[in-house]
């Protein structure tokens, strides 16, 4: 029995192994030659728009385009293209399809039309889906978009279009918009405006929010009382971003929008203030009462090792404050003691934090942990190679 349980798990492991030797066939002529291609095998074209530097790119072409299924589909149904955004052909193709964030996922037929596309990196079955949609011409973007004026009033509508248009880099404001402009009040309690409320709500003085703040006791006996915090808390933070967008910021508009924000009722306000104010802090480069708050109220708000990871860098990069320095230490320490925390990033930002408060053997302990997670998880040398500058930092401490 053993030796058959072997020999079946060898057979599979080896399948598995063996199993993906196939990839996309991405052309390399011209994409007026592509064109021409997909016309004449009357195909669509598929085109990874793509930069050098994009990591969840590199991520998709090593992951989901060498996976068979995904290359049989892709290599029979359709004419595939691979061209870098910020080269060549690629600087006029990004302007031409409004391709501002990457991976950009294009469908485009054989005269050049874009038919159908979605942005960033997807699991296999998801991408094989998304080239299905773009074979059937009522499930495309473009059917979508080119309908859009004359069904502004249609709810199931809009909210099809929402699910593509979200998914790209497109603007979709006006369609959110129009789907809650014909929804009466006593239906944005539904489960399905919920949702719409959820995924799309962005902007706190919005009658639907509005009318969430006012039924958020009745919202979470129905959708529990995390995910409604969790909303009210996002709609609030994008707010809060679209604010900061800004190229200059008075301080008179920084006030009135606090005022603004202050004057909502929202159980958890007070998160949502801190966040408000230490983003503001960061964006004026008020990097003092940036650290006087992270010491006040850090420690009530930052709770996840990537929280702390984050802040402790921006203080270790921004900050001279001793009581700062040494709140990022503590934050670091609960990090690293964390089974979430062993990635050899988390310990260089330890050490770094370390550097700075002179701590030389403590320091020199987390530089090393570091540089070994990097190598035992087969990082480049160039990537770590601020660890190794930092280590070589510590060791002429005094």
């Amino acid at each position: 029995m053993k030796i058959f349980t072997f020999i079946v798990t060898a057979f599979f492991a080896s399948s598995i192994c063996i199993a993906q030797n196939r990839s996309i066939n991405f052309e390399t002529s011209s994409f007026s030659d592509i064109k021409a291609k997909a016309r004449k095998e009357n195909k669509l074209i598929f085109m990874d728009a793509y930069t050098s530097w994009c990591g969840p790119c590199k991520w998709m072409a090593k992951n989901v385009f060498t996976n068979d299924t995904v290359a049989d589909y892709f290599n029979s149904h359709l004419v595939n293209a691979k061209i870098d955004m910020e080269k060549g052909e690629g600087l006029i193709i990004a302007k031409l399809y409004g391709v501002t964030c990457y991976p950009n996922l294009l469908f485009i037929d054989g005269e050049g039309n874009l038919v159908h596309l979605s942005a960033g990196s997807m699991m296999a079955k998801e991408f094989i889906s998304l080239a299905e949609a773009a074979q059937i011409p009522k499930t495309r973007y473009a059917a979508y978009k080119n309908d859009y004026e004359l069904k502004k009033t249609d709810s199931k509508f809009l909210a099809e279009y929402l699910n593509i248009i979200s998914k790209t880099c497109y603007k979709f404001d006006n369609v959110v918009k129009d789907y809650f402009n014909i929804q009466k009040e006593d239906e944005l309690y539904s489960r399905t405006n919920w949702n719409m409320i959820k995924n799309y709500c962005s902007d706190f003085k919005s009658r639907e929010f509005k009318y969430l703040l006012k039924n958020e006791t009745k919202y979470k006996k129905a959708y529990t009382g995390d995910s409604v915090n969790a909303v009210i808390t996002n709609v609030f933070m994008n707010s809060v971003d679209g604010f900061l967008s800004r190229k200059e910021i008075k301080e008179e508009d920084y006030k009135s929008f606090k005022t603004e924000v202050s004057n909502t009722k929202f159980s958890s306000l007070d998160e949502v203030l801190f966040k408000l104010d230490l983003s503001y802090f960061q964006k004026s480069n008020n990097w003092k009462q940036f650290a006087v708050l992270v010491v006040d109220k850090g420690d009530t708000y930052f709770h996840t090792v990537s929280e702390y990871n984050n802040i402790a860098w921006t203080i270790y990069e921004k900050s001279d404050d001793k009581a700062a320095l040494l709140k990022a230490e503590s934050w670091m320490q609960k990090a690293v003691n964390d089974k979430d925390g062993q990635s050899w990033f988390i310990y260089d930002t330890y050490a770094c934090v370390l550097y700075k408060l002179k701590k030389k053997s403590e320091a020199k302990l987390a530089a090393n942990k570091a540089i070994e997670l990097a190598k035992a998880s087969g990082v480049k040398d160039a990537e770590y190679k601020g660890t190794t500058e930092l280590l070589q930092k510590i060791e002429i401490l005094q």
